[in-house]
């Protein structure tokens, strides 16, 4: 039989074998296997594509590749992304439906990879431990110190710490707070303690913070300005202790507050002071609390997308404290050029009237509005509008799923009955004056996610008629339609064409102030072009 050919009863070709000679250092004359390299192009890459290439895998995973031969071992052992996770969380590691997997078993996994990594500069350091047992609660404290000081000794760049949103307090290692490697930090849970001793830490080259869950004090974020003079990038995810957020950094441009926890004694309050900054982000839950901009002369773009409670007397005061709330945090954004709002800064918006509207801006631009159409959302959009006399381009996103209640929902029925009751809201939506945007500079509105249903068509189709009747030089309006399912997901399947064609319909018959305009309905399936 010949050396190429088939073995008995298989279809696959059996190995060649060749003779190699003593200069590759094997005996002459011996037959040797030549493993197949077509199979395996991986391990032609050089070392670094291969580092790259595992630094998008779990941890365990990389450590798997130990096991197939030493110059694996090799390429393990110098992978500068560690990334660890107690299976349970979200992060690098087994996952959240990952084998059972004990603490002690975690921690000498953990202990094991950074006993044999052999980098020296890591570029990635992450610590996911979602939960804890009490086993790994009597020991947690001097193994984080033990991990994070092998980081911090590797001049780890980025750095992230994530515990169990709990009672139990930890404090940031003296290690990490005088790091100079670090470029970006994250830290989230345990309501852990910056503890900074009466000095700012050492993040010279730090340029990404992010800390979530963490009970804070002014000193405190006084302190971490001043050790990181590089800083850009600040974001703050439920926190809470902080009265004045103070930035006078010209390297700042983004600062995200997303939630917030009222875990100080007496009324919450918070001030931002940055004059700066290009961008801020309010965004989450808020408690009532008093939350003013003191200064953003600078800010270019804006997002509003938060939500407050409302007390009891807000009712009887007319709304009175989220109406100056709002306004307030405007007057301080008018010279943004793009400006993200969400469902309640809409509603409080709508309760506006003509003589108390919102400020002028007359540099924005750019409307982002997430809402859910309804009647009451409607009317705060238009007061949007009117107050942003250049706006060029509106995108209206409608929020899935329409059923989902906010902190300010609980007031609707008290509210529809009083506004109801004096006829401000009812009837087809109009305005006395033109709105300067709709007659001179708008030319483009996308209306995504749009899900033709009953309880949201009539004030949706509202709203485009009117836009349609004033906005003289628009040049295209896309609606993005899309069916949702129960839990709020959108499906891939096409809404019902038979509202699709009534909506469709009720579009064309409006009149259009622009005859150069396109309006478009976009499905899964098809374009329609309704003009």
């Amino acid at each position: 039989m010949a050396t190429g050919g088939a073995r008995p009863g298989s279809l696959t070709p059996r190995r060649r074998r060749r003779r190699t000679s003593a200069i590759a250092g094997d005996d002459a004359g011996e037959e040797v296997e030549q493993p197949r390299q077509e199979g395996d192009r991986i391990s032609l890459l050089p070392n670094d594509v291969i580092h790259h290439i595992l630094s998008f895998l779990p941890t365990a995973d990389v450590f798997r590749t130990r096991g197939l031969s030493s110059r694996w071992r090799a390429l393990h052992d110098a992978v500068p992304t560690l990334a660890f996770s107690l299976p349970g969380g979200g992060g690098g590691g087994a996952g959240r439906r990952g084998p059972a997997v004990s603490a002690k078993q975690f921690c000498a996994f953990v202990d094991a990879v950074l006993r044999l990594s052999r980098c020296t500069d890591l570029a990635r350091f992450h610590l996911d431990l979602p939960y804890f047992t009490p086993e790994l609660e009597s020991e947690l404290e001097s193994k984080l110190g033990s991990w994070l000081s092998s980081a911090t000794e590797r001049r780890v760049k980025d750095l992230r710490v994530e515990l169990p949103r709990t009672e139990f307090l930890y404090a940031v290692p003296r290690l990490v707070r005088d790091c100079t490697s670090l470029v970006e930090l994250r830290l989230c849970g345990g309501r852990m303690g910056l503890k900074l001793p009466g000095r700012a830490p050492n993040w010279a080259s730090l340029r990404v913070l992010s800390m979530a869950y963490l009970r804070l004090t002014d000193d405190e974020m006084g302190l971490v300005f001043v050790g990181s003079p590089a800083l850009e990038s600040l974001e703050l995810r439920c926190c809470g202790g902080v009265a004045r957020i103070k930035v006078l950094s010209r390297r700042m441009r983004e600062l995200v507050i997303d939630g917030w926890k009222h875990w100080s004694p007496g009324d919450p309050r918070l001030e931002v002071s940055a004059p700066h900054l290009q961008t801020l982000r309010l965004r989450g839950s808020f408690p009532r609390m008093s939350l003013t901009v003191a200064e953003a002369s600078s800010v270019a773009e804006a997002e509003l997308n938060f939500s407050m409670t409302i007390g009891v007397g807000d009712r009887f005061d007319n709304y009175k404290w989220p109406r100056n709330l709002a306004r307030g945090i405007l007057q301080k954004l008018c010279n943004a050029t793009e400006f993200v709002v969400g469902c309640w800064f809409l509603q409080v918006l709508s309760l506006l009237e003509n003589g108390d509207l919102p400020p002028l801006l007359p540099n924005c631009k750019s409307l982002i509005l997430n809402t859910r159409c309804q009647s009451l959302e409607c009317h705060g959009i238009l007061n949007m509008i009117e107050s942003s006399p250049q706006v060029e381009k509106l995108v209206i996103k409608m929020i899935q799923p329409f059923r989902k209640q906010l902190e300010f929902d609980r007031d609707c029925k008290a509210l529809a009955i009083s506004t109801h009751s004096t006829h401000r809201y009812s009837g087809p939506l109009k305005r006395k004056n033109k709105l300067k945007c709709l007659d001179q500079h708008l030319r483009r509105v996308d209306i995504v996610q749009f899900d033709p249903r009953d309880r949201r068509s009539s004030s949706f189709l509202g709203l485009v008629e009117f836009i349609l009747e004033e906005a003289r030089v628009l040049d295209k309006m896309l609606i993005n339609t899309c069916k949702v399912k129960d839990d709020g997901s959108n499906s891939v399947k096409t809404p019902n064409p038979r509202r699709l064609l009534e909506v469709s319909r009720s579009i064309r018959r409006h009149r259009r102030a622009s005859e150069n305009a396109r309006v478009v309905l976009l499905t899964r399936k098809k374009r329609i072009i309704l003009f």
